[in-house]
């Protein structure tokens, strides 16, 4: 199996756009952010967890909690994670297996890679895998201190470097040193 993890800056770094790119349109996609979504769909189903536009996700209320789309995100991740420190990896690691046996699933991108306990979850469950992380730099992401993004960067592979808004064009890719 080849697993694809993809760090970013921070929040609009273009993580997702670079995984589409990647998976060439295939469902392989696989993210944390995913499957909190499928949880708060499925308790509050009137709202879009999927619409990952700015304003909606900062100005939609839930009602039932009076706290934004985003900060709802944000919460059910941290309640998770607070609980059991690799809960999300341990819930990719099963859909991801669940995929492979149902439908020989052997190349994965995991386009949200944010804390370093899961990265080496992950790793560790998935040894004989070859893995590549790319970490992509964008200096006009919006900064997620909640997150590890700096030390990922430090455990990427490469990086990758984006000017302005993500697109191929934009793209610089460097080979990490290792001697850094």
């Amino acid at each position: 199996m080849r697993i694809i993890f993809i760090s970013g800056d921070g929040h609009g770094a273009g993580k997702t756009y670079l995984a589409k790119k990647i998976a060439s349109g295939l469902p392989q996609i696989f993210s944390v952010a995913n499957m909190i979504r499928q949880e708060l769909e499925k308790e509050y189903p009137k709202y879009d967890w999927y619409n990952k536009e700015p304003r909606y996700k900062t100005y939609t209320i839930v009602a039932e909690t009076n706290k934004s789309v985003h900060e709802m995100l944000i919460d059910r991740g941290t309640e998770r994670k607070i609980k059991n420190s690799t809960y999300w990896a341990k819930e990719l690691i099963d859909v991801i297996n669940y995929h492979k046996s149902h439908s020989n699933l052997d190349f994965v991108v995991i386009d949200d890679i944010r804390f370093v306990d899961e990265y080496d979850y992950i790793k560790r469950f998935f040894s004989d895998a070859h893995i590549t992380h790319f970490h992509v730099i964008n200096p006009h992401a919006k900064e997620e201190v909640q997150f590890e993004n700096d030390k990922l960067k430090e455990l990427a592979d490469y990086l990758i470097i984006s000017k302005r808004v993500l697109n191929f064009r934009n793209l610089q890719l460097t080979k990490k040193d290792e001697n850094e």
